[in-house]
């Protein structure tokens, strides 16, 4: 009789697992939104273990039907904001000077690589201080393998990605996340300079820019931007619905592709981000913030955000502090130019605030 018992249980008990199993499959058909949402990798997206859990809300989400589907997705999950870190680099050594965080997808290896062997990496020119390079990155698929990251991340050493999808909307979500590592593995950082993996940037300039800062002083220089227009045309990748921002200007902002802030900053700036609900474009999402806290942006002509016409121009190049939108091929060459002792340049104006 209890090998009968025995085997009913066991029966039992597979049966409900199989029940539990098909539950879950089906949840798992049901979940995402209708309209075609599903082919969009979901914002706490990546599959595996260690996903950060955080339930889509529905009311959002049928409140916000009429709008474009990554729209839709954002505002649906816009609540999830803590995601965990999949790779990280070591944290900074107490006098760091100057922290180069950049935005970059797992994918663009080659970025990663040219700005490394150029202006990422701390030459004699930095007399003497501290650089910290970061690279900053979601998940994306199954290409490059999680072996490259791993590798990279081992060999490099700078290395910073969460588990949240990459995607221009998930910015925002990069600018919160970087901040809150900075908080806790890199507290002391003087300054932190913010960017794209496209821009070049003239370390040596910058710092000496920053000669005359106190990181105790709040500071956020770049390419200001100021009576920006909400872009209200749904073609567009920054367009955003009345919905979602009723003003008619953005506040002022920095240009994304590139801006310096001082300690002080970064504490404020983390503080109020934590408390603002989160935004799809980051710069004016980190524009709002500082607002909030009634900052003051400096513009400062020696950042050009918005790339420059006539391209390639050493000398030009010699009295900017960064240029966005260069190839890896571009980024070597230019550094090549710039740094070479031989370069002629007619004496230029220095670039004043």
């Amino acid at each position: 009789g209890s090998a009968m018992l025995h085997r009913l249980g066991w029966l039992l008990f597979y049966s409900f697992m199989a029940l539990l199993l098909s539950c879950l499959l089906f949840l798992k058909k049901e979940t995402p939104l209708a309209g075609g949402l599903e082919a969009h990798q979901p914002f706490w997206a990546p599959s595996g273990a260690h996903h950060s859990q955080c339930l889509p809300n529905h009311t959002m989400a049928n409140a916000s039907l009429s709008l474009p589907g990554r729209h839709r997705l954002f505002l649906t999950y816009r609540h999830c904001r803590n995601f965990s870190i999949l790779l990280e680099p070591s944290s900074c050594v107490k006098d760091t000077f100057l922290l180069l965080a950049i935005k970059s997808q797992p994918g663009h290896v080659e970025q990663r690589a040219a700005i490394r062997s150029t202006w990422g990496r701390a030459g004699s020119w930095a007399r003497g201080r501290q650089l910290k390079l970061l690279f900053l990155l979601g998940v994306a698929g199954p290409t490059p393998p999680t072996q490259l990251l791993a590798y990279e991340s081992g060999e490099f050493d700078d290395i910073l990605q969460w588990d949240f999808a990459e995607d221009f909307f998930n910015l925002t979500l990069k600018e919160l996340h970087l901040q809150r590592w900075v908080a806790t593995a890199c507290p002391h950082a003087h300054f932190m300079l913010k960017g794209d993996d496209d821009v070049f940037v003239h370390v040596p300039n910058v710092l000496e820019f920053l000669d005359g800062w106190d990181p105790a002083q709040d500071l956020l220089v770049g390419d200001v931007i100021h009576h920006a227009l909400p872009n209200r045309n749904t073609r567009v990748k920054y367009f955003i619905p009345p919905s979602m921002y009723k003003a008619r200007h953005y506040p002022p902002y920095a240009g994304g592709g590139g801006y310096v802030m001082s300690r002080a900053t970064m504490r404020h700036l983390q503080a109020a981000m934590e408390g603002a609900e989160l935004f799809p474009i980051d710069d004016v999402f980190v524009g709002m913030c500082l607002r909030k806290l009634g900052l003051h942006l400096t513009h400062h002509p020696g950042f050009k955000t918005f790339g420059i016409r006539q391209t390639l121009d050493p000398c030009l190049y010699r009295g900017l502090l960064l240029v966005h939108r260069l190839s890896p091929l571009e980024m070597w060459t230019m550094w090549a130019l710039v740094t070479d002792e031989g370069l002629k340049c007619a004496a230029t104006p220095k670039l004043q605030l």
